[in-house]
């Protein structure tokens, strides 16, 4: 493969060599080669191009309604490296299916091991989040009641939007099929936290307590917004979101 040399780079095909542009770099190679479509959904030697991408295709559509069933926290929130982050998860997930055959294996088996939860309850949505991380460690959430605990939380330790005049904190229950897709989420009203205010504790309980039918999902969510006269306005900066528990 030869780079293209000069001011002007073009990409297409000329007396048998392709011409074409990676990141604004020109490259030229001998037309012809590589893998085409019938090659690779007939051929014995690309039954492993087809098992890796029949199981790429099945992760790329959870992430995608998974996101998607987390919007009420991540509505707003911008991570260029969400979506890459967010498909490494569930590739990885997905591998701890020692049930189905390669090319047929899900994540909704490998979550029932204890390290596919594991690796869903520990991944980062908003990484790098100082007050959410310390909000995390300040809480215990009861499963059977549903209710969230915080103690002993001084949110002046950390950082907030400079028009941030509360902080809101949710609670929410997620109940998602990994295989059908299907989901609903119930979100507790969101309490509200006065910026500035000194070491406080309170509590979150849902409304009523959810019973999952398919993996029940239980969501923290953070966000700073600005109250001005009665009127609640929510920024988009500094969102906050981290899965508590994860049930099968």
């Amino acid at each position: 493969m030869a780079r293209q040399k000069g001011l002007m780079k073009f990409s297409g095909t000329l007396d048998g060599i392709n011409f074409y542009i990676v990141k604004g770099v020109g490259y030229a190679r001998k037309a012809g080669g590589g893998f085409n479509g019938n090659a690779i959904r007939y051929q014995p030697n690309m039954q492993r191009v087809r098992e890796n991408a029949s199981e790429f295709g099945r992760c790329s559509k959870v992430k995608k309604e998974f996101k998607l069933s987390l919007h009420p926290f991540l509505a707003g929130y911008k991570d260029p490296k969400l979506h890459a982050r967010m498909m490494s998860l569930f590739m990885s997930i997905k591998a701890l299916d020692e049930v189905s055959t390669r090319g047929n294996r899900r994540v909704s088996r490998g979550l029932q091991s204890a390290k596919g939860r594991k690796l869903l309850g520990d991944f980062d949505f908003t990484p790098q989040h100082k007050m959410l991380e310390a909000l995390v460690r300040k809480s215990a959430f009861n499963w059977s009641l549903q209710r969230l605990s915080i103690s002993d939380f001084d949110s002046r330790l950390y950082k907030h939007p400079k028009s941030a005049t509360h902080i809101g904190i949710t609670l929410g229950i997620l109940d998602f099929n990994f295989d059908s897709l299907i989901s609903s989420v119930r979100v507790a009203p969101t309490y509200f936290l006065e910026v500035g205010i000194g070491s406080f504790s309170f509590e979150i309980t849902m409304e009523q307590v959810i019973i999952p039918e398919y993996v029940g999902i239980a969501v923290l969510g953070l966000r700073f917004y600005e109250v001005i006269d009665g009127e609640v306005y929510g920024l988009n900066g500094m969102v906050g979101v981290k899965l508590l528990e994860v049930r099968v």
